[in-house]
């Protein structure tokens, strides 16, 4: 087709024109065109007998060509027509019975690249002669709206969200696949029936009230509702529903654009329950007790009651932890949790605060007799052993009591009075219960004040090693020595070792002060071997969590080696508790330890996991009795059961060390049952490092230097 803007060829109209078509079109024929172009429509007159010439064309059509009538007429189709009217054109004036056809190009122009005219071919008779109408129009907008909302169509039908249309009285007219996926109804389902077919039945009637008030007034409906699928299943939905109105302006339908939002609720309801609820005990945390403790102080101020709360520690947790490991821990602290759970009331709580700690709510009491109660029937239930994947593990708690609003009406206060009370049953012993009182604040802060300058003391040499001296029961001369530690604080004094032991071991602190004790004394017993008696050793107590560590067997050796001493001149004093474990780790150090010839003792034997099958298992050289079998001697039980536990350890081939020997009487019973080893303020104190070594030579006649 020609640009155009083109002007055609004056050869083709000059010589062809005046041939073909001396004669005007009839009268008639340009008042017809002239018509049509008052009703905006562009039309081409065509003489099909001579090639389609055009004999005519209206205003509007040479519009279309962006031409004068005069640049038209006159000149054949493919002049000036695109390539694919032309061809239509030569086609229809062959045909015996033509029909009208429309086909549709694209003719840009300067202003309309993308312009699109349909163009309409009627065949026509006039005046005898065989001619044909070409009718125009711009169909660029239509077009494009068409192609619009194919495109709309698509995006519909391949949403990934719901897409609801309805009249204005609620029926459905339409829903996309996705709505069948979600829901399960197919399409012939649901068209003719209302939204109301996948009603869960959990939402209010107000709520749909409100919805279709919103959206009948013209305005958008924004929200999330409980549906029901075809199945029965539950889902949630955001939905956003809005009016859509016709060309006056009116309301003619209803469309909803539904997301499942299932996935995303089941989400946030994890996150809910993981911000209050204990993930490992599935109790209330920190903060949902706190919460409802609030609000169970705020009832009781309303109705003049009383609220009790019981903080709750498990006693030497730690201990399991360190040397079985977390998972056996994780799983004591599930079987604590249901075992606390059972001494409660349904209007009670039981929450984890963290750790091994917990705090029981005891609301609407008339007054503090029912705490006290619910802590010994927690006591009671924690007197049972708790089998955690094969282990017998015995773990008593520690409970600190405090009341609303006699001792405080905040949360946090009573949270932190009845923390301190628990320490008050931590000091008492463990395994009991302890009421607040006020001056348990003055503990507490001491307590607090004591672990922090505890936690310097090493570095800033606050403490130091003591030695007792270990004696032959049978003739007195030395075998040995127990290394003690000691804390001269610059703000205490000398702190007594039942004082900030415990404190250490609860704290985590008792590894590098045992480090220390190692240290210091097998340095110190380096330096004497060549001063005391051939054979003189030292015992150092260790704790469970330093021997349940990996590394420990190790660490002792490189201290041998570091300090001279020499392995069998160390003993190393072990607590029954480390019996129940057993764990591969423990047997694995304990055994190294042997290989290099340290020898083992077994602490305060009696008082806890006394067993003959642990002594067979476990490569110890000795026990130790424990100070309490001892007094008062001459009482017939008391004294069987040493006679016993003596028989025992020579029948096992130990040597038996009997402690807290302090008068001549015990002395005395030793010797008569052959007891090998005896030590005790009887004999001496623990003594300073320069006052050590002059006792231990006195005792063989020699003197120090």
């Amino acid at each position: 087709m020609k640009s155009s803007t083109d002007r055609p060829s004056g050869l083709r109209r000059t010589e062809a024109g005046k041939e073909n078509n001396t004669a005007k079109p009839p009268s008639r024929f340009l008042a017809d065109l002239h018509l049509f172009d008052l009703i905006g429509k562009g039309l081409f007159g065509l003489d099909l007998e001579d090639g389609g010439r055009i004999i005519a064309v209206g205003r509007v059509g040479a519009a279309v060509l962006e031409r004068t009538v005069s640049d038209i007429v006159g000149f054949l189709p493919d002049d000036l027509l695109p390539e694919a009217v032309t061809r239509s054109i030569t086609e229809h004036a062959t045909l015996a019975s033509p029909r009208s056809v429309t086909i549709e190009t694209p003719l840009p122009t300067t202003g309309a690249p993308d312009r699109i005219i349909a163009w309409t071919l009627h065949d026509i008779t006039h005046d005898g002669k065989h001619l044909a109408l070409l009718e125009t129009e711009d169909v660029t907008t239509r077009k494009h709206n068409e192609k619009r909302l194919r495109n709309l169509f698509r995006a519909v039908e391949q949403s990934p969200a719901s897409v609801v249309i309805t009249n204005t009285k609620g029926v459905i007219e339409y829903v996309n696949p996705r709505f069948t996926q979600n829901t399960g109804y197919g399409f012939d389902e649901v068209i003719g029936q209302t939204p109301s077919i996948v009603k869960s039945g959990f939402t209010s009637d107000q709520q749909y009230r409100d919805l279709w008030n919103t959206i009948t007034a013209g305005r958008e409906w924004h929200g999330e509702l409980l549906n029901r699928r075809k199945n029965g299943e539950m889902f949630w939905e955001h939905i956003s529903i809005s009016p859509v109105r016709n060309e006056d302006g009116e309301i003619a339908h209803f469309i909803a654009v539904k997301e499942d939002i299932t996935d995303r609720k089941e989400y946030e309801k994890r996150l809910r329950y993981q911000a209050h609820y204990d993930e490992l005990t599935k109790l209330p945390n920190r903060i949902l007790i706190t919460d409802r403790l609030g609000q169970a102080l705020a009832r009781a101020d309303r109705n003049q009651d009383h609220v009790g709360v019981a903080f709750i520690d498990l006693d030497d947790f730690k201990k399991v932890n360190d040397t079985l490991g977390h998972t056996y821990g994780d799983d004591l602290l599930r079987v604590a949790a249901r075992r606390l759970m059972s001494c409660i009331r349904s209007s009670d709580t039981v929450g984890r605060l963290g750790g091994d700690e917990f705090l029981v709510i005891l609301p609407d009491l008339k007054d503090g007799t029912h705490a006290s109660t619910v802590a010994d029937k927690i006591l009671a239930a924690f007197e049972d052993p708790f089998i955690i994947l094969g282990h017998s593990i015995t773990t008593t708690a520690s409970i600190g009591l405090t009341l609303y609003p006699d001792d405080g009406r905040e949360a946090e206060i009573l949270m932190r009075n009845a923390d301190a009370a628990m320490y008050l049953a931590k000091d008492a012993g463990r395994n009991c219960q302890r009421c607040f009182h006020p001056e348990i604040n003055t503990i507490a802060m001491h307590r607090l004040r004591m672990e922090s300058l505890l936690r310097g003391a090493v570095t800033r040499n606050e403490l130091f090693v003591v030695y007792q001296p270990q004696i032959c029961a049978a003739d007195g001369h030395l075998v040995g020595a127990e290394a003690l530690v000691r804390w001269q604080s610059p703000e205490f004094g000398l702190v007594p070792p039942l004082d900030f032991i415990g404190l250490a071991e609860d704290s985590g602190l008792i590894e590098p002060i045992g480090q220390f004790v190692l240290e210091t004394a097998c340095r110190q017993f380096a330096a004497w071997q060549t001063r005391l008696p051939p054979g003189t050793r030292i015992s150092v107590n260790v704790s469970t969590r330093q021997v349940a560590s990996p590394s420990f067997s190790e660490s002792v050796a490189k201290t041998l080696w570091e300090t001279g001493l020499s392995p069998s001149l160390l003993e190393i004093e072990l607590t029954e508790s480390l019996f129940a474990l057993r764990t591969p780790v423990i047997m694995d150090n304990l055994t190294r330890l042997r290989r290099i010839g340290i020898r083992l003792a077994v602490d305060d034997f009696g008082t806890g996991y006394s067993s003959l099958s642990y002594l067979r298992e476990f490569p110890v050289d000795s026990v130790k009795i424990d100070r309490s079998f001892l007094i008062p001697v001459g009482d017939p039980a008391a004294d069987a059961l040493v006679r016993a536990i003596v028989a025992m350890g020579h029948s096992l081939s130990l040597q038996v060390v009997a402690e807290g020997i302090e008068t001549l009487e015990q002395m005395a019973f030793l010797k008569t049952i052959a007891c090998d080893v005896a030590q005790g303020f009887h004999i001496a104190r623990p003594l300073v490092a320069k006052d050590f070594l002059p006792f231990a030579l006195s005792l063989h006649g020699h003197h120090a230097p």
